[in-house]
């Protein structure tokens, strides 16, 4: 009797040793994984609190990788505000310190700069700044960053351009801009007139995208030559203010006769979408055109009488356009335009023919097939066919 209450004492004692080890284990294993949970909050935060300070940089960054892209010849992945869209009103102080409003600058045709003293592409075109023709676009400098700073770099640079100073970059976001150098060109009335430009380059080149006017008052008429001085007086402005220029990998002198004309596939006026293979087995002249160019708003009415009297002979006009579907619209009804106007939405099919000034165009025969070199400029145009 009294070994059986031993073993049973001893069992006993050896289930409650066992169940006391078995908590242990358990509290363990459990006390570890809330360990581990904390350890994960922990590592969570951290990496919130990286992505935060990545997204703050990314914000301020400056453009650095479209510039890179641009260097090495690849499209930046852009977007912006579309053409012909009201561009942001703002107030901000200038270096004096005086509130100044986007109203005040209007009036003629003025280029958007968003400029960082902390932005090394920004700094590399600050000499240029001081070196501006006195005839042509306005140039208006939107900063961001310590105002004497800012002072500094227009007194040594000799700028001759106004500087307005954002607090963060609230007017740079309304612009949906990527980041600086970039830009805009704004037409009088204070519209989207070109596409974000990305890079310093490409935002002094928005210079030439106005005509030069002649002495009676109305703007110069495109031509090759015309627009060949363009593209060379752009680059030699850069050279001389210290920035990079290399020769551009895309091809810009158009497409020669005896070339397939690359085929598009494009919405025109009611959304309908068109491809140039429909129009197979008849010739075809083909215009690229802009709502902003006030040569191809002179060319408008002429291409309508061309198109009329050609008709008869088999021959199709295809104007292809940009910006605004509502603003090309007004103008072809107010041209009373009889043929198919096309919309791109940046520049990807002016980039297929090999030319990004307007009015420009190619003639295409019945086989699809470029029948003659690219006209440049509304007499040529018209004398394509």
């Amino acid at each position: 009797m009294e070994l059986a209450l031993t073993v049973a004492v001893a069992l006993s004692w050896l289930a409650i040793v066992f169940l006391g080890w078995l908590v242990f284990l358990l509290l363990g294993r459990h006390g570890r994984t809330l360990l581990s949970h904390d350890d994960l909050r922990e590592r969570l935060a951290r990496a919130e609190a990286r992505l935060d300070a990545l997204a703050a940089e990314a914000h301020r960054g400056h453009a650095a990788d479209a510039h890179a892209l641009h260097q090495h010849g690849a499209e930046p992945p852009v977007a912006g505000l579309p053409l012909g869209s009201p561009a942001p009103e703002f107030a901000l102080p200038d270096l004096d310190g005086r509130q100044r409003q986007l109203r005040e600058f209007l009036g003629q045709p003025l280029l958007v700069l968003f400029f960082s003293p902390e932005c090394g592409y920004c700094l590399q075109m600050a000499p240029s700044l001081g070196q501006l023709p006195t005839t042509g676009p306005r140039v208006l400098v939107i900063g961001q960053g310590d105002p004497e700073v800012h002072r500094r770099l227009a007194s040594e640079h000799s700028w001759r351009c106004p500087v307005v100073l954002q607090q963060e970059w609230e007017v740079l976001s309304a612009y949906q801009a990527t980041g600086t150098p970039t830009g805009y060109l704004l037409d009088a009335e204070g519209r989207i007139a070109s596409g974000l430009a990305v890079g310093a380059d490409a935002v002094l080149r928005l210079l030439d995208a106005v005509p030069s006017h002649g002495s009676n008052g109305h703007a110069a008429e495109l031509t090759a030559e015309s627009l060949r001085e363009q593209q060379l007086a752009a680059a030699e402005r850069a050279r001389a203010a210290g920035l990079p220029v290399r020769e551009s990998r895309l091809n810009r002198e158009g497409l020669r006769a005896g070339t397939p004309a690359p085929d598009f596939n494009l919405p025109d006026l009611a959304g309908a979408q068109r491809t140039l293979g429909e129009f197979r087995g008849r010739r075809v002249l083909l215009v690229f055109s802009d709502p902003d160019c006030g040569p191809c708003q002179v060319l408008a009415p002429k291409l309508v009488h061309f198109y009329q009297w050609h008709r008869r002979d088999d021959l199709e006009v295809i104007v292809i356009s940009r910006g605004d579907p509502a603003v090309n619209r007004a103008l072809a009804r107010e041209h009373g335009l009889p043929f198919p106007v096309l919309l791109q939405k940046h520049w990807e099919v002016s980039r297929d023919y090999a030319m990004f000034a307007t009015p420009v165009a190619y003639l295409i025969d019945q086989q699809g097939r470029i029948a003659r070199d690219v006209a440049v400029g509304a007499d040529a145009i018209l004398q394509l066919v």
